[in-house]
């Protein structure tokens, strides 16, 4: 049986968005202009953790919208062939079928137009998310299992849009998202989602190393360094950037001591390694996104997490880009356009890809 993505619209007082991450699972009880409830549960609570949450607040038949972990789907990005909009999922079928890892016959293919500006206009390019029929199939039969109405099964890429579509943001604009062991960075502008890549460093990494520890790893270390491209270099190899992202190559050097931290908690320190490599990773990414993509400079740059406090990270992270850096409160925007949120919701960072997947969702 082929699977479609189903973008009916269902009716309902109430209604569910559900991260289904492995790391960060989510749900928000949602009604237009309210969030009645919001909960998130880390990678040991799980899943099993969410359904019993989903159990003891939600109705039976209420509506919900299923949002895919990571490792559910592949997302690509392949040159978009000339068809009417109605025929592109097809089409991309027969494009996709040699890049994915499973047989595209047994897959659920959606295909999203990049703005005919992306690349300066060289060629039409477009994401395609490539989901396998069998993990949507289990997914499905978990949430009849809750008595759950599906509604809408979408990704965390769109579900992010939704939320800047919410707070007007048109302007370019880059999230980070991070959790404990990696990360992801999605640039978007006026409605699109332009570059997707996946950062290899978490929160585990940044703050891998204690106070009290790092006293006999100085010692140990006092004449290791290690080579590490500039920033200076950065910028002015950016206009020569030729090749796809994942190829781009270190071309400067620099000299860093490993015994040079930063101060990111109250008992911990930042890995200064770790911190520059995920600074480079963004950094390539918005250069790319300006050379390459020719959509002009991103200006401002979100961290998301699982509701950490990245006060000392935007901090550090802002000495060395030349972008603005912040962690939105997301309780505090949605009370900006004045949102009901239930009284017993002290945050709702940690829940914001399940907030975007239920502002997908149509209640009207």
């Amino acid at each position: 049986m082929k699977i479609r993505w189903p973008f009916k619209k269902l009716t309902d007082q109430n209604w569910l968005g559900i991260n289904l991450s492995q790391l960060n699972p989510s749900a928000v009880i949602y009604r237009a202009g309210n969030i009645v409830a919001a909960k998130s549960f880390n990678q040991k609570q799980g899943i099993e953790a969410l359904a019993g949450w989903i159990k003891k607040n939600a109705t039976a038949g209420m509506p919900a919208v299923l949002i895919l972990d990571s490792s559910d789907y592949e997302l690509l990005l392949t040159e978009a062939p000339n068809v009417p909009d109605d025929e592109l999922n097809a089409a991309m079928e027969f494009r996709v079928a040699d890049l994915i890892a499973q047989d595209v016959s047994k897959t659920a293919i959606q295909a999203i137009r990049l703005p005919p500006d992306a690349y300066r206009g060289r060629m039409p390019m477009a994401h395609v998310i490539a989901a396998p029929n069998e993990k949507i199939e289990a997914w499905v039969d978990w949430a009849k299992e809750l008595k759950l109405s599906i509604s809408l099964i979408t990704v965390p890429e769109l579900c992010l849009l939704n939320l800047l579509a919410l707070f007007d943001i048109e302007q370019g604009v880059g999230l980070l998202g991070l959790s404990s062991d990696k990360g992801s960075l999605r640039l978007y502008q006026a409605g699109a989602l332009y570059l997707t890549r996946q950062i290899e460093v978490g929160l585990d990494a940044l703050e891998l190393v204690s106070a009290e520890s790092q006293e006999e790893t100085d010692e140990e270390d006092d004449n290791e360094n290690f080579t590490l491209e500039t920033f200076d270099q950065i910028k002015e190899d950016s206009d020569e950037l030729d090749l796809e992202l994942n190829d781009l190559e270190e071309q400067g050097e620099g000299e860093l001591s490993l015994d040079d931290y930063v101060p990111f908690s109250g008992k911990q320190r930042v890995n200064e390694h770790q911190l520059e490599n995920l600074i480079l990773q963004v950094q390539r990414s918005l250069d790319y996104y300006e050379s390459q993509l020719g959509m002009g400079q991103i200006t401002r740059l979100m961290l998301l997490s699982d509701g950490t406090d990245l006060a000392d990270l935007v901090e550090v992270m802002g000495d060395k880009l030349s972008v603005k850096i912040e962690q939105p409160d997301i309780t505090k925007k949605f009370k900006e356009f004045n949102f009901d949120i239930a009284d017993e919701i002290t945050e709702l960072n940690s829940t914001a890809v399940a907030i975007g997947g239920a502002l997908a969702y149509d209640g009207s």
